[in-house]
């Protein structure tokens, strides 16, 4: 399947679990120990109620999730708090679309900015959406530190 066949949605009441399962296999695929990865997730709040607090979009193929996003607004600047999308999607145009789809959403909603915290795994990827590095932001407990950046969003 290509990225076409995939919708963008918002998402399913009491779907956290399967977002999680995304978000665990995603993180996972690069390589950490998934135990590891797990306790991290298990830390993470999928619930109902926090995934309402966020703007939430799931991109689906064959009424399966297979990716998500969540944002945070902030003023002019809108903080993209998760990117996740199965291993077998990754590189066919899924990360892609739904952080062109959060970044527009952000834009009609007003901001001005689009920043987040970056894995240092996914730099590239972000680089090819057009971002740049901004800032040092925080350290992971995996030791590593992550870069915030960030795409002007232009009126």
């Amino acid at each position: 399947m290509e990225a076409r066949s995939v919708t963008i949605r918002a998402p399913a009441p009491g779907e956290g679990v399967r977002l999680k399962e995304i978000a665990i296999a995603a993180k996972a695929s690069w390589g950490y120990e998934l135990d590891k990865v797990r306790e991290w997730a298990d830390r993470g709040d999928f619930s109902p109620e926090q995934l309402g607090k966020l703007t939430v979009f799931v991109a689906e193929a064959g009424e399966r999730a297979i990716g998500w996003c969540s944002l945070e607004p902030r003023g002019e600047v809108w903080w993209l708090a998760d990117l996740w999308v199965e291993p077998e999607w990754v590189g066919k145009g899924v990360g892609s679309r739904l952080f062109r789809y959060g970044a527009r959403h952000a834009q009609r909603a007003g901001a001005k900015r689009f920043e987040w915290e970056a894995e240092p795994n996914s730099i590239g990827f972000y680089e090819r959406m057009g971002a740049r590095h901004l800032r040092e932001g925080g350290q992971t407990e995996w030791g590593r530190t992550l870069s915030v950046m960030g795409v002007e969003l232009d009126g």
